[in-house]
This record gives C-alpha cells, sequence and structure tokens, in this order.
C-alpha cells in the first residue's frame, strides 16, 4: 500500500522538481525577464523604454517549461517525438492536422469474448433417425493474453489463446468440416498449439518489419477480427470466414516481411509476406504438416480498408517408404470493409482450389471451395452520456459453396466432399458498449446465430443438419 501511495507522487517529483530548480535558477535573472534588478537606478524610470516586450517573454518561458513538460511525459511513456516544421508558425496551428505517429514501448494485450447459450440445439442423425438435443453451455469462444513491445528498432509479441471447445465446432457429429474442427482444436490442445503468436523481429525506418516466429499468417483483414468489434461472440462470427472453416491455419510458423506506412496523415498502405509451416494433420495421407506462402497487399482509411490476399499451401512430411505425395492448395481472397457515420460494412471473399485423394480408383480429384461473409452493422452513439458509448445493432451472413459431407473425417477424402454443396448461416447481434475506463472497453448483449439444414448432394441425397443458438454475450478488450 505504501509502494503504491508514493509511486504517484515519485512520478509528480521527477517532473514538479525540475520545473522548480529551473524557477530558482532565474530568480537572479529578472533582468533578463524585463522587470529589472533589485538595484536599478530610478533614473532608468525615464530613460527611453526598452523595445523588449516582458509579457511576451513570459509567454514565450511558460510554452518552452510546457514543451519540455511534454517531451519528459512522452519519454515516460515510451512514446517518440516527432519533429513539427509549423511549430514556428503559430498562425498556422489550427490548420494543422495530427499525424499518425506509431506509438513505442510496452502495450499489454488483453482480449475476451463469450457467452452462455440459453436457447441451443443441434441436430445429427443416428441410424435412420434425426435428434435435435437441447443444448446450454458457456464458453470463452475468443481470448488474447499477452503482451507486445514496440521499439525503435525491436518489435516482439507473445499472446496466448483462451478459448475454450464449443460443441458447434468441436463435437463430430455436429460439424461436417475437418479442416475447421482441427485448425479450432490445434488452438485449445497442447501448450505449443496453444501459443497464438509468439515472433520477435526489427523494425527500420519506421515502417519495414522482419519477423520470424509462431504468426497469423499475412492475409487480407483477417487481424483486423482480433477487437471487439460488433460484439459477435460466437467462435463462427469473432473471426474471418476463411480462418473459421480452416481453409488457411490460424497460425504458422516461419518468418515474415511486412510493410506499413501512411502518407497525408491518412492513408496507410499495407503489404506482407510469409513462409511458414503448419500443424494441420492427414492420417488418410499420412502427413503431419503443411507449407505455405502468404501474402497480401492493402489500403487502410478512415472510412475505408481492403485488401487482396493469396495463399499457397502443400502438404511436405510422409512416412518413409509410402512415396513422394503433392497436394497443393492456392487461395486468393479480397477483403474490404466500409465504416462511415456509424455504419460498417464489412465483405469478404475467399476462393480456394486444392487436391484432394479418391481411394478407388486411386488418384487425385480437383475440388474448390468459395466463401463470402457479410457483416453490415450501425451504432448509435451516445453523446450526453459520461460513461455509455454506443449501442450497435449487426447481421451476419455466411455462404459456404464446396463442402464436406457427413461422416467426413480427413480434409483429403474427395469421397466425402462435393464441389456443388453449399450451407449459410445468418447471425445477429444487439450490444450495448460502454465507455474506455482505464484503458478497458467492455460489451454486452445478445447473440443469435442459425445454420438451417440443407441437402448438399442431390443422388445420394445428403444433409447437413446444421444448428441454432441464442446466447448472453459479453466481452472487454485493453
Amino acid at each position: 500500500m505504501v509502494l503504491k501511495k508514493m509511486l504517484p507522487l515519485f512520478i509528480a517529483a521527477l517532473f514538479v522538481l525540475p520545473i522548480s530548480i529551473s524557477a530558482f535558477d532565474d530568480w537572479d535573472d529578472f533582468e533578463d525577464d524585463g522587470f529589472g534588478d533589485w538595484d536599478d537606478d530610478p533614473a532608468d524610470d525615464f530613460r527611453d523604454p526598452d523595445p523588449f516586450d516582458p509579457e511576451a517573454d513570459l509567454d514565450r518561458r511558460g510554452e518552452e517549461r510546457r514543451r519540455d513538460s511534454d517531451a519528459a511525459m512522452r519519454d515516460l511513456l515510451g512514446e517518440e517525438e516527432e519533429e513539427d516544421p509549423l511549430d514556428d508558425f503559430e498562425p498556422f496551428r489550427e490548420e494543422k492536422k495530427p499525424a499518425a505517429v506509431a506509438k513505442t514501448g510496452f502495450k499489454p494485450i488483453l482480449l475476451v469474448k463469450g457467452g452462455f447459450s440459453i436457447l441451443g440445439q443441434y441436430k445429427y442423425r443416428d441410424g435412420d433417425t434425426t435428434r435435435s438435443p437441447g443444448l446450454m453451455f458457456g464458453s470463452v469462444d475468443e481470448g488474447l493474453l499477452g503482451g507486445e513491445y514496440l521499439g525503435k528498432y525491436v518489435i516482439a509479441k507473445g499472446t496466448m489463446n483462451l478459448r475454450t471447445k464449443n460443441p458447434f465446432i468441436s463435437r463430430s457429429d455436429v460439424v461436417n468440416n475437418p479442416l475447421k474442427k482441427m485448425n479450432y482444436n490445434t488452438i485449445n490442445d497442447g501448450i505449443h498449439h496453444g501459443l497464438y503468436e509468439l515472433y520477435g523481429g526489427i523494425r527500420l525506418f519506421n515502417c519495414l518489419t522482419i519477423r520470424a516466429g509462431k504468426m497469423m499468417p499475412e492475409y487480407g483483414l483477417i487481424d483486423t477480427h482480433q477487437k471487439l468489434g460488433m460484439g459477435f461472440a460466437n467462435p463462427n462470427l469473432t473471426r474471418s470466414l476463411v480462418v473459421v472453416e480452416g481453409y488457411i491455419p490460424e497460425t504458422d510458423e516461419g518468418f515474415a516481411l511486412g510493410y506499413k506506412g501512411t502518407f497525408a496523415n491518412a492513408h496507410t498502405i499495407l503489404a506482407g509476406f510469409m513462409i511458414g509451416t503448419g500443424s494441420v494433420a492427414s492420417e488418410f495421407w499420412e502427413t503431419n504438416k503443411t507449407m505455405g506462402i502468404y501474402g497480401r497487399l492493402g489500403y487502410m482509411h478512415e472510412y475505408f480498408q481492403a485488401a487482396f490476399g493469396f495463399q499457397y499451401r502443400t502438404d511436405y512430411f510422409s512416412q518413409d517408404g509410402l512415396g513422394a505425395k503433392d497436394l497443393s492448395l492456392i487461395g486468393i481472397g479480397v477483403h474490404a470493409n466500409v465504416s462511415v457515420a456509424g455504419f460498417e460494412m464489412p465483405i469478404s471473399f475467399d476462393y480456394s482450389s486444392f487436391n484432394m485423394i479418391q481411394a478407388s480408383p486411386f488418384r487425385t480429384r480437383a475440388a474448390a471451395n468459395i466463401l463470402l461473409s457479410l457483416a453490415p452493422g450501425y451504432a448509435f452513439s451516445f453523446n450526453n452520456i459520461d460513461w455509455a458509448e454506443k449501442f450497435a445493432l449487426a447481421v451476419r451472413f455466411d455462404l459456404s459453396r464446396g463442402v464436406y459431407q457427413f461422416g467426413a473425417d480427413d480434409y483429403l477424402d474427395f469421397s466425402r466432399y462435393t464441389n456443388d454443396g453449399m450451407i449459410f448461416r445468418i447471425g445477429a447481434t444487439a450490444n450495448f458498449f460502454v465507455k474506455e475506463i482505464k484503458g478497458v472497453q467492455s460489451f454486452a448483449g445478445l447473440t443469435f446465430l442459425i445454420q438451417p439444414e440443407s441437402e448438399i448432394v442431390k443422388t445420394p441425397k445428403e444433409i447437413d443438419y446444421g444448428f441454432m443458438t441464442l446466447m448472453i454475450s459479453a466481452g472487454a478488450e485493453y
């Protein structure tokens, strides 16, 4: 308790004492301040007035002290001071726009989104009978805990994923997508896979980065989903659809090159390239790793963000004596988001073309998948309430064309996949946000999501039975 009380006083002293000492140093300099010295000759009052303006000089000295104090505070917080060529031109100061300057120093990361399903139901086949049991459960659907350091030349980040299992993704009798289940479960199972991001690197010219470690692939605008956003809490709705469906891994281990530069104080260009190895496994193909190449090129503005992403992945590891294997996946994506006057409209389109195995007769077969996701929303801001920030409404629509059939247990088995099958999900959320308090922003609300059953194969008849949930959701971010 004593340490907590003394620490603010100590920090205050760091700023008050230098200013006080400076004031005592100026005690004998009143002549320089235009007020004269104690021993001045009274006759001096009848001499020609000095053109020096004492009030202007006091203002100048006050401005210098204010700048010194601000510089000391920036140094304490680890921020870099940017030189301003307009500082000497006061009449133009009001026309100047603040520049976007990246803050340096250590920043803790904390993000938690989850809830409790008060009305849940999923369908599955039991022999010739279709069952629809009710489902109530609680889960943490999105969570990050860690920290990030951004220095002038050094960068580092380490985060642990806090997500817990959700029956709508983890149950084998509900989800007909082995990629989706594996991509989701590798994050939950084990210390090695539990590390969401862990990397270090260098920064050059405040815009170029070189990183190595375990990272999110450079692809589209996936990283923009790591925030509270509109408050979606179900795991199917918190992240990019191409990640949720498993067509790119949530993390890979490798190295990445990146560029992020801002010009004219408002326009930001993104460019990234990454090579990494993932841990998607296939017992059918006797492989346990993939090698991927990812890239993106994007533009970001206050009202509009867009990116083009690509990936190339191939299974490369196999047991001895089983022959060479070469199954590749090529994917492209176009992601965008428009946000203005409280309205927000994210849209993503992803296309993947990949090879699968047909066991009898044994040969490779071409497969494809199209993912389309829309999530329009509107937020009403409370300007006259001190503690309330906004009330947000949003809907989300996901469409997947090219899906796994019921009973699929391997992501490379073509016999349990159809290029023409189609499923979709639709969800809605209503959330109330509280204004940031000591760096923490939070929300609470309701989220509804349904994936209707759909006939994904005409002959023979194949049904994806889907699910439904209504959950109380909440989250916080630091």
